[in-house]
């Protein structure tokens, strides 16, 4: 609300008649302020604060036994990371031998790995579908849908994919990271992730010509045997 002060006005005898004195104006900023306190509080109690998003990552326990778990090479899927400039994944099905042809595909997400990995899983995609709409309908609590999630893999666990991921060379983490948020958005639940092995890059370099710095070092396995 703005205000003139006036410091009376009655005028002295030097004062010309008929002329008035103007006072000077002054602004209270006081209903500004409260209503600009108002509004921060209104927008604070109503807004919604976002949550933080993380990423589940299901590692392998430490165990005393030795033994490797074996995995059905039927089902068994191995994506090869090796940092090229042109994001290719390599990938190939079973178990690599003399015999096993490396293919190639991309992170593009309508033809690459995504599509790919969604063809490979479709049977527990359409169910976990699903299962989606039914909780966002509000038909479900958060504690139902985990239950019912966990029986949706355990049917499928002897017939869905499981994906190794694998990576050398010049592959990053942020390449590894990619990966694993493409098997999540194709409901991949069983991945494991482990380093390249030598015979990998070895059909690597064979297949595209690039040269990796990890096959200029001895091959531990291929240790020289002691002379008698």
């Amino acid at each position: 609300m703005a205000e003139i002060q006036s410091d009376g006005g009655g005028g002295g005898k030097h004062q010309k008649k008929g002329r008035k004195k103007g006072g000077n104006p002054r602004v209270d900023m006081t209903p500004m302020v409260d209503l600009a306190f108002l509004l921060l509080t209104f927008f604070v109690l109503t807004s919604n604060l976002n949550k933080s998003k993380t990423m589940e990552i299901k590692m392998p326990k430490d165990v005393k036994d030795t033994n490797t778990t074996k995995i059905n090479d039927k089902m068994a899927i191995t994506l090869l990371l090796e940092g090229n400039k042109e994001g290719k994944v390599y990938y190939y099905e079973g178990k690599l031998d003399e015999n096993t042809k490396l293919q190639a595909t991309t992170l593009d997400p309508k033809k690459g790995l995504r599509a790919y990995a969604i063809g490979r899983n479709s049977q527990i995609i359409s169910d976990m579908k699903d299962l989606r709409v039914r909780f966002k309908k509000g038909e479900m609590t958060d504690t139902t849908f985990r239950r019912e999630k966990l029986k949706i893999q355990e049917k499928y666990n002897k017939v869905s994919p499981f994906f190794i991921v694998k990576w050398g060379g010049e592959a990053k983490y942020g390449d590894v990271i990619n990966i694993i948020d493409e098997l999540k958005i194709a409901d991949v639940e069983k991945y494991a992730l482990t380093p390249i092995t030598r015979v990998e890059l070895t059909a690597l370099s064979g297949m595209n010509g690039v040269h990796y710095k990890e096959l200029d070092t001895p091959d531990p396995a291929a240790a020289e045997v002691p002379k008698p």
